[in-house]
């Protein structure tokens, strides 16, 4: 059962990704009196957000929305946890999807034999109702048979632990700027003259075999990738 404060916090989610930077939200006995429920649920819906960092609390003043940046640390963190972690709502528009021979260049990357059948994924990837990310995934049909049968509006590294017992890891991640298309631009609802980020990126198997390369275009005035070094 959904906690209410999580209702809360979904529902003013929503409404802030249709607010400015800096408008600000009614108070918290306003909502609680909006919602019905505690002042106590409403308090936890608002840290959570401000946690998220979708809005930021000025004392004496009131609380209001922040300026939208969304954090994606360079991991195979999925675009659904990723959404999680902002206190967003993750949904996918699918674009396309279908399945055909590899070319020799796709065979070569998945250590396929050349023909060999490959999925190819595109979707439209939202945080509540903002369109963030355009998402096209190659995936070795051998590997994952019958995807196409799965609903791919949820979270496709999901699909793969769950239905097919697969975890991941990052392979590589090649991050690049880029102005976006006609038709991209149009999809995120941006001109083509906005900066965005293009993200090449390939996930592999235990044994060390690509299983996934999925190449994303990321709205640049909403979105920011982490880099962080690793150990040693």
């Amino acid at each position: 059962m959904v906690a209410k404060y999580e209702l809360v916090m979904k529902e003013l989610s929503a409404e802030i990704a249709s607010m400015r930077a800096g408008d600000q939200l009614p108070t918290e006995q306003q909502l609680a009196a909006r919602f019905e429920v505690s002042s106590m649920t409403v308090r936890r819906a608002l840290e959570a957000l401000t946690n998220a960092k979708r809005i930021v609390g000025i004392r004496g003043k009131g609380t209001f929305v922040a300026e939208p940046s969304l954090t994606k640390r360079m991991t195979l963190a999925s675009f659904t946890d990723s959404m999680r972690a902002a206190g967003r709502t993750a949904r996918a528009e699918v674009l396309a999807a279908g399945v055909a021979p590899a070319s020799p260049e796709i065979a070569a990357d998945f250590g396929l034999e050349e023909a060999a059948q490959v999925y190819t994924v595109e979707r439209l990837r939202f945080g509540d109702d903002t369109p963030l990310s355009i998402d096209r995934s190659l995936l070795p049909a051998q590997i994952f048979p019958n995807l196409l049968g799965s609903d791919l509006t949820g979270s496709l590294y999901e699909i793969l632990r769950r239905r097919y017992d697969v975890q991941l890891t990052r392979a590589s991640s090649r991050v690049s700027a880029t102005l976006p298309t006609a038709r991209e631009a149009e999809l995120l609802g941006i001109t083509t003259a906005q900066p965005c980020l293009l993200v090449t990126a390939r996930g592999s198997l235990a044994d060390g075999r690509v299983a996934e390369i999925t190449r994303a275009i990321y709205r640049g005035d909403l979105y920011e990738l982490l880099i962080e070094p690793e150990d040693g």
